[in-house]
C-alpha cells in the first residue's frame, strides 16, 4: 500500500473520529404558569439550549440528564410526569420533565466557568425559534407530548 493511500485512510479515520460525539443526556424542562406551559431556555451566544451533557462513567443517560440540570440550571426537582420516554437528538438522549423551581446559572463545579449566559422560561414558539438546530426535533417531541396530555 502506498504512503499516500495510508495517509488518506489515516485522515479519513481521524475525521470520522472527530465527528462522533460522546453519548449524552439532557432534559427539556417545562413549568406550568397559570395553565400555560413554558420551556426552560438556557441562553448562550444568542441561541437557546437545554440542560445536557456527556454521560460520565457509571451513569446512564437519565442520571447524566438530571445531574446536568442541577449543574447548569440549579434545578433539582424534576417530575417525569410523561414517563421516561426519550428522544434521540444526535448523541444526546433527551427526556421531558416538569419542575416548580426557578433556574439559576451556576459555575460548573469542575471548570469554574458558567456554561450559559442566562436562563428564562419561554414559549414553545420562542424556544423552537432559537434552539440549536439538532435539538429542535427533541423540543417539538416534548411540545407534542405536553400538548397531547392536556
Amino acid at each position: 500500500m502506498s504512503k499516500y493511500i495510508k495517509a488518506f485512510i489515516k485522515e479519513v479515520l481521524i475525521t470520522e473520529k472527530k465527528k462522533r460525539k460522546p453519548p449524552g443526556g439532557g432534559v427539556v424542562v417545562v413549568r406550568n404558569f397559570d395553565g400555560e406551559w413554558k420551556v426552560l431556555a438556557l441562553k448562550i451566544k444568542g441561541q437557546y439550549d437545554i440542560p445536557k451533557g456527556i454521560i460520565d462513567p457509571g451513569e446512564d443517560a437519565l442520571s447524566a440528564a438530571m445531574r446536568e440540570t442541577v449543574e447548569e440550571a440549579s434545578i433539582s426537582s424534576l417530575d417525569f410526569e410523561w414517563d421516561l420516554d426519550s428522544y434521540q437528538a444526535g448523541a444526546v438522549t433527551v427526556f421531558l420533565a416538569s419542575t416548580n423551581q426557578d433556574p439559576a446559572i451556576a459555575e460548573n463545579p469542575e471548570t469554574g466557568i458558567r456554561e450559559h449566559d442566562s436562563a428564562a422560561w419561554v414559549t414553545w414558539e420562542d424556544m423552537l425559534g432559537g434552539v440549536y438546530g439538532y435539538l429542535s426535533p427533541a423540543v417539538s417531541w416534548a411540545k407534542e407530548k405536553v400538548e397531547s396530555s392536556q
